[in-house]
């Protein structure tokens, strides 16, 4: 089977956006570390709106010393092998830097909320990664899930000559005033063609979807996680100094329900990679795509991922970029 382990390379959107160095640079470093033990591959996909941003704000001793940190990380995940690839989130277009800190802005969280303008965010930002590599993305994942309508970037993408999407999760559906994505009509395939609609497969399509892996979650693991955040959090508690978006009539349901949820190295979901392997196994797939964020991994996922890929590998598995 092939892996893909993938990280959203990005800050929280939520009260408190978190330090780069907290919620990007130290703990990239140590999946660069564990990348490096065992010869493997990932794929970041890299918030470039956050890139462009900090440019923007280059004057700033802050954004300056910042976007040269993650400048040369970026250049050093692609010198050691690593898939960089083109994440958006266009909220970046209202937010801004002020009083040491980024004024976050998420009214406008979904690419379809800038209408005439989306051929223009993606295209720029797209280029800021471009400045950093000198190389052109080849692969693409939605902020927050939302690729929907796909009709609103298909042009884009084209333009910039981006053929690969891992945005869907199979079941995966969610409604709020932030995102909005419903993929419960998807293919149930490692991967397919699609032309208009992600969700729909069409052998003749110009794009190709390669699938977040799903998982369905028991309303126990919930009550398992908040009881090991609470009683040993130096283990549990993710390393970044942010704040997530809140849903809070979300996060309460899967105290009581099944949750779609994806395969995922974050925090304690880290603990599922194994038996999600092995269903997947049992199902006869052929790719297990991974997503995850270096932001939100914690001290117990790091050594978690560490045991899944040693695991893997000594059953044959490979692990491998999207298109490099």
């Amino acid at each position: 089977m092939q892996i893909h382990l993938s990280f959203d390379y990005e800050l929280f959107f939520g009260e408190a956006s978190g330090s780069a160095d907290n919620c990007i640079l130290l703990p990239t470093q140590q999946l660069i570390s564990i990348a490096k033990k065992h010869q493997v591959p990932f794929i970041f996909f890299i918030d470039a709106g956050y890139l462009w941003q900090l440019k923007n704000h280059y004057h700033i001793a802050q954004c300056k010393n910042d976007y040269d940190a993650i400048s040369h990380q970026i250049k050093k995940l692609q010198t050691n092998g690593h898939e960089i690839a083109l994440h958006i989130h266009p909220h970046w277009e209202d937010s801004f830097y002020k009083n040491n800190t980024w004024q976050i802005n998420t009214t406008r969280y979904k690419l379809a909320n800038f209408n005439d303008d989306v051929e223009a965010i993606i295209t720029k930002y797209h280029q800021a990664i471009i400045e950093i590599t000198q190389k052109p993305c080849k692969s693409y994942r939605a902020g927050g899930w939302c690729i929907q309508p796909f009709n609103t970037i298909k042009k884009a993408l084209i333009k910039n000559n981006i053929y690969v999407d891992s945005t869907i999760y199979n079941n995966g559906v969610h409604t709020s005033n932030a995102h909005s994505y419903n993929f419960l009509n998807a293919p149930k395939l490692d991967e397919w063609k699609f032309n208009n609609d992600p969700c729909i497969q069409d052998i003749d399509g110009l794009f190709t979807e390669v699938p977040i892996t799903s998982d369905k979650i028991l309303p126990f693991f919930y009550y398992n996680l908040y009881f090991k955040m609470k009683s040993n959090p130096s283990i549990y508690k993710p390393v970044g100094d942010g704040k997530w978006l809140q849903d809070k009539k979300r996060k309460y349901t899967h105290f009581y329900s099944i949750t779609n949820h994806f395969a995922c190295a974050d925090g304690f979901f880290a603990s599922r990679l194994q038996s999600i392997l092995q269903r997947c196994q049992k199902q006869n797939k052929n790719k297990m795509m991974v997503l995850s964020h270096p932001k939100s991994m914690a001290p117990y996922s790091f050594k978690a991922l560490d045991t899944f890929i040693s695991k893997a590998k000594n059953k044959n598995h490979t692990f491998c970029t999207i298109t490099s």
